[in-house]
């Protein structure tokens, strides 16, 4: 029991630190002076969505709301084609 709530206990502080990194990162991109990296701001706050929302619908369809899982599934997948879209826009520049 200990072993299994330790792992759970580092994975919400790992889950936290990505979470944080990727909030902060699209801040500072987007304040700064060059406008072009307006864009990684924007994929870096996507990218935020994107794991949240598939961690979300994961932690839904384990507690038995397969709607909830759906939506947020959904939303995942509009979330990762938006990333792709950005990503591509700021490498080939379109």
């Amino acid at each position: 029991m200990k072993g299994n709530r330790w792992s759970k206990k580092s994975g919400k502080i790992v889950r936290g630190l990505i979470y944080a990194a990727l909030f902060i990162g699209a801040i500072q991109f987007w304040f700064d002076r060059d406008p072009f990296n307006d864009y990684v701001g924007y994929g870096f706050l996507l990218m935020f969505w994107f794991i949240r929302m598939v961690h979300s619908g994961m932690r839904n369809l384990n507690d038995g709301y397969p709607n909830h899982a759906m939506l947020d599934f959904g939303l995942a997948i509009m979330s990762g084609l938006a990333v792709l879209a950005v990503w591509t826009t700021y490498f080939i520049g379109f």
